[in-house]
């Protein structure tokens, strides 16, 4: 397994990020299927990592403290970026959800393991940009509902496309080295169940209602950028 462990507050993880950054670092690129393309490619880069982390002889097959932080508090959260950060999380392990706050201000919340949230934080600002540009190109003269609906649909095409590049470093490994990782993943899994269901006490959201078209159009488009 190539690259240096993923480990929380360590230079290698330091060393990770900065590379994912400067992957990211192409949406600044005119071509969005070149920028989009770097996604993909940091996406599997920070799923190497994490596997040859807990394939070092000496991790041990227990999870780190899991903890939560704020994204964003508004009055009215966007659909989409919910919709972007819920696929995002569970690309990197962990989980995204909202909470009220005071008055009427509803809270967008991230849980998980601290490097897990350290890869989701790589990645979140870049798409959540993509995606604004993206509806933009696709959408003028629209409404702000339309550019919502098509930014719904996009941002499930991508994170489908994530979630793909997330699991596809384990296609390469030997049968030992899976057996090896199943009880260290399940490990981690296992206490992610178990922080929302005893700390968070999670809901099941309610179904979004979206533009048939606007949602069709932004899934067409997401599913079309080069994710690498």
């Amino acid at each position: 397994m190539p690259g240096a462990p993923l480990n929380p507050g360590s230079t290698d993880t330091d060393r990770l990020l900065d590379r994912v950054r400067k992957l990211l670092a192409l949406a600044e690129s005119p071509n969005v299927h070149e920028a989009a393309a770097a996604a993909g490619k940091a996406q599997a880069l920070i799923a190497t990592h994490r596997l040859a982390a807990l394939l070092a002889e000496d991790a041990p097959v227990r999870s780190a403290p899991i903890g939560q932080e704020q994204l964003e508090a508004s009055r009215r959260l966007r659909r989409w970026k919910t919709v972007l950060a819920a696929g995002l999380a569970d690309a990197n392990g962990c989980i995204a959800f909202t909470r009220p706050g005071q008055g009427r201000v509803q809270i967008l919340m991230l849980a998980g393991q601290a490097d897990d949230r350290a890869a989701f934080h790589a990645m979140w600002g870049w798409l959540v940009e993509t995606l604004t540009w993206l509806s933009a190109s696709h959408g003028g003269g629209r409404g702000k509902r339309w550019h919502d609906d098509f930014r719904v649909g996009a941002a499930l095409a991508v994170c489908r496309r994530l979630a793909a590049a997330a699991t596809a470093p384990t296609e390469g490994l030997s049968p030992e080295a899976l057996v090896r990782l199943e009880p260290a993943l399940a490990t981690r899994a296992a206490a992610l169940d178990r922080y929302a269901r005893e700390e968070l006490q999670l809901r099941k959201g309610r179904a979004l209602r979206v533009e048939p078209a606007a949602f069709e159009a932004g899934q067409a488009a997401g599913a079309a950028l080069d994710l690498g």
